[in-house]
Parts: C-alpha cells; structure tokens; sequence
C-alpha cells in the first residue's frame, strides 16, 4: 500500500515539473536566459534628493495600475537596462540642480590670464615738502661755497707756483738721484737764492740780514704800494732819506706780508726778528721798518762809490734724496783791479733745501766748499 503511494507521489511531481524539450524550439524564439541577482540590490536613478531609499515613482501620461507592484516601494528595485532608460525618457527630475561644467585644463588647452587682484592705480605725484626743499636748497649753496674755495685755493696755488713757491714732492725714498739742471723744480729753487756781484760785494754772509733781503725779494709786487714818510728815522739808516722836501714817493708794504715770505723761503718752524732792509752800507733794500705802522717804509738812497768786480757763477748739478734737494753752484770771483777782496771767495757752493708741512722747499743752509 504504502509502495503504490508514493509511486503515485513520484509521477505526480514529475507531471508538475516538467524537462523542456530544446528540440522543439523555433527559430523565432529565444532560450530562457538565467539571471543572476547580485546581492547588491541596483540604486536606481529616480531617487529623492536629500532622503536615500526612497524611490519616486515615475511621472507618466498613461495609466497605472494602483496594484502596481512598483507603488510605495522602499529601497532598490531591480530593473532591466531597457526598462530604466524607458523611464527616464519620461521621467520629470524634481528640484533638478545645475552643475556648472567642471573645465579640465590639459596641455592641449591654454591657460587663461591670470586676472590681477589689485591693478596698479597711476599714483599722483605728491608735492615736495617745505623742508625738502629747503634741504636741497642749502646742499646747493654749500656745494657752490666748497667750489668757489676750491677755486680760489686753485688760484693762488697757481699764483705761487708761478713765483716758484710751490712745488711738488719729488722723491719720497731715500735714493739718492740726479736731477735735470733745466727742470722746473731746480730752476725755481735758484731764482731764488741766486746773487748778482753787486750784492755779493755788499753784503756776503749768510745770516737774518741776508735772510730778511732774500725774503723780501719774494714780495709779488702786487703786495707793494705807495706811501708816505711818517715816522720815517733817516738816523737809522745812513745813506737814506725820506722827507717832504724832496719829490721823492715811497713805498712799502705790511710787515705781516714780510713774514709770510720768510716762513715760504726758510721754514714754518723759523722766526727771523722785524729789522731794517739793507745789505751794508749800500742801497740794497732800503726798507726801514716802522713798528707803530706795521709797515716796512722805503727811504731814499744817492749814489754809493763801488768797486767792480766779476764773477762767473754756474749750476753744476742737483740731487734729491728723500724730501731733500741739493742745489750745487761752481763760483769764480774776478777783481778788475786785480785786488781780491777776502769777503768774496771762490768755490763750490752748495744750497740745501728740504720739503716741509706746507710742500714748500725751505733753504736750510748755504755752505763753501773749496774749488
């Protein structure tokens, strides 16, 4: 009994499933295809913005059945490709957004100009302060004073290097050179110690009265001018005069300009006492100095009976050594009368002048060294 039962059983499971026949399919029709169901379910595209899991049901012109399975579903709904893009074919977006493009620059693109945040505005020229200006003012006037002392300093410096005052450092070592006879520098030292026979015959020794007759012949004549007698001693200088009574118009200058050339000729460092110019008892010179005036006054000289003589003087050579130059003169008295006179004597002199603070040859000394 129990075996036809579940015979029975058998056939009727068998009659509910039955094995398709694949041989009995036509051309027009298509195989059963199995679907896979992933397990994660496919968001679909008609979500509500703001509120994940909730389906909106599509908007259509044609009726829906209210059984409609899709009605109030929650979740995901599996849909095939072609039934979603049918869909949103006929689906209105609520609350659309619009995205702005997003633009992806390549090297293929080219980059926009940079836009200037802060664009340069011309700036207006503010007016120049008043004390600007006034600044500006006074660096000008003292540019203008230092070139016009610079000027003036220039122009004298001229001036004394055209009287052989001035002269530039001509070694700074210690070798001992020979230098041209004929050069500048050798030749305004000479001038200035230089003496006629007529001098030599007056006055031959080499001391403040001598000093004081070379300085004075330094005097630029621009220094001197004319005077008057005032005070005027003749006691104190015989062979000379100074009075009303005669046409005669002296001269004279200040005793101060008499310093400077004594301190140009010898030295900074040297002091040679005011006293009467004149060498001898002759009519070199012939400047009295007036210490009430501050001045060296001219007097008046007659003819002095001399003796003649000659003399043959030559500059033989000129060394420098250091700041020091070293003038030596070849000297040859003559007597016309064939009288030697002790006060004059041959020889070679050497005149010694060394370079001082203010770049001037001061003569040193005079010495006589035996021909």
């Amino acid at each position: 009994m129990n075996q036809e039962q579940n015979k029975t059983e058998t056939n009727v499971a068998n009659n509910m499933n039955p094995v398709p026949n694949t041989n009995n399919i036509t051309p027009n029709q298509q195989a059963p295809t199995n679907v896979q169901t992933n397990t994660q379910p496919e968001q679909p595209s008609n979500i509500l913005a703001g509120s994940p899991g909730v389906v909106v049901a599509p908007v259509s012109s044609e009726p829906t059945d209210a059984s409609s399975a899709d009605k109030g579903r929650v979740n995901g709904i599996v849909r095939s490709a072609t039934e979603i893009e049918q869909t949103l074919s006929h689906t209105t977006m609520i609350n659309p957004t619009v995205v702005t493009p997003r633009v992806e620059i390549t090297s293929a693109t080219a980059a926009p100009p940079p836009i200037e945040e802060n664009p340069q505005v011309e700036s207006i020229p503010e007016p120049i302060p008043k004390k600007s200006r006034k600044s500006k003012f006074l660096i000008i006037l003292l540019l203008l004073v230092i070139s016009g002392m610079g000027f003036y300093i220039y122009q004298d410096y001229r001036k004394d290097l055209a009287r052989g005052e001035c002269s530039p450092l001509v070694a700074s070592d210690d070798t001992l050179r020979e230098l041209d006879i004929n050069s500048s520098i050798v030749q305004e030292l000479y001038d200035k110690i230089k003496t006629t026979i007529r001098e030599d015959v007056a006055y031959h020794n080499f001391d403040d009265t001598f000093k004081l007759y070379l300085a004075y012949r330094q005097i630029p004549t621009s220094d001197i001018y004319e005077s008057n007698c005032n005070l005027f001693n003749e006691s104190n200088m015989s062979n000379f005069t100074c009075s009303s009574s005669t046409n005669f118009s002296p001269t004279a200058f200040k005793e101060e300009t008499l310093q400077r050339e004594v301190r140009k000729l010898f030295g900074e460092s040297i002091s040679i006492p005011n006293q009467n110019i004149v060498l001898g008892n002759s009519c070199f010179g012939g400047y009295q100095y007036i210490a009430e005036r501050g001045e060296y006054v001219q007097g008046y000289c007659g003819q002095i009976p001399t003796t003649s003589y000659n003399v043959d003087k030559e500059l033989i050579s000129a060394t420098v050594q250091g700041d020091t130059i070293t003038l030596r003169e070849d000297v040859r008295y003559y007597s016309a009368e064939g009288i030697s006179n002790d006060q004059l004597q041959s020889g070679v002199y050497v005149h010694t002048f060394k370079l001082d603070n203010s770049y001037h040859y001061a003569y040193i000394n005079r010495t006589i060294e035996a021909a």
